[in-house]
């Protein structure tokens, strides 16, 4: 081929304008270098173009190429595959732009995650926690504590009362108790009106005092006593 162009006195530009394939793979085509090549079907697309470019035996050529260059060709391909797959992974290297890469994704994931958040807080129902008094629980004292916690952006009603939360959302008050069952509600209202509700049952028994017992006097002992003078004994 290469002969054959340098006898029609071809350049290798020229060729490449006429059938717009590259100088250096009509160099390689030349020298039978396949190694720049993608493929066999790349190499043999380009090697039918030039050949008929030139003028050449097409059956000829080809015939020559599939005895001498094909098989090389699959053997190359097959050392290439192998070679490729045992390479050790390539290890990560630490760079300035990576580590403000894995920032910005930090930051978006946080942000997201925030958002998510929030979207549940004020759609769902807010979050109540009693911590006193147990349920079911039996007293002796008609003053009753009642302490719990509650979400921030959240109102606290006892029994349809309510109650002031303090900073932490932690809230505590006092209830006077009748005899017998009590029934607590404890509501917790968000701003979208969703609510929570603990309902406790107190039962106060008051304590029964004891009578006091009086100690009974002893009786009085009549002792004998000396006659005085003039007196019979």
């Amino acid at each position: 081929m290469r002969s054959e162009r340098e006898k029609r006195r071809l350049t290798l530009e020229t060729v490449h304008r006429v059938i717009k394939i590259h100088p250096n793979y009509i160099k390689a085509l030349e020298a039978d270098d396949y190694s720049i090549f993608e493929g066999k079907v790349h190499a043999k697309g380009f090697l039918k173009v030039y050949s008929e470019y030139l003028g050449l035996n097409l059956d000829e050529i080809m015939a020559l190429w599939r005895r001498d260059y094909e098989a090389v060709f699959e053997k190359n391909r097959d050392e290439k595959f192998f070679k490729l797959k045992s390479l050790e992974p390539e290890k990560l290297i630490v760079t300035p732009g990576l580590i403000i890469t894995g920032i910005i994704v930090l930051l978006i994931v946080l942000f997201f995650g925030y958002l998510l958040y929030q979207y549940r807080t004020y759609t769902g129902n807010p979050k109540l926690d009693v911590y006193h008094p147990e349920n079911n629980k039996i007293v002796t004292s008609d003053i009753l504590d009642i302490t719990g916690k509650a979400e921030l952006d959240s109102e606290v009603f006892i029994n349809n009362q309510k109650v002031v939360l303090m900073p932490n959302g932690n809230f505590a008050t006092s209830l006077k108790l009748k005899e017998g069952i009590n029934t607590l509600s404890i509501t917790a209202i968000n701003k979208l009106n969703k609510k929570t509700e603990d309902i406790r049952t107190v039962i106060y028994r008051p304590e029964i005092a004891e009578p006091t017992e009086i100690p009974l006097k002893e009786p009085v002992q009549a002792t004998e006593s000396t006659p005085s003078v003039g007196e019979q004994p």
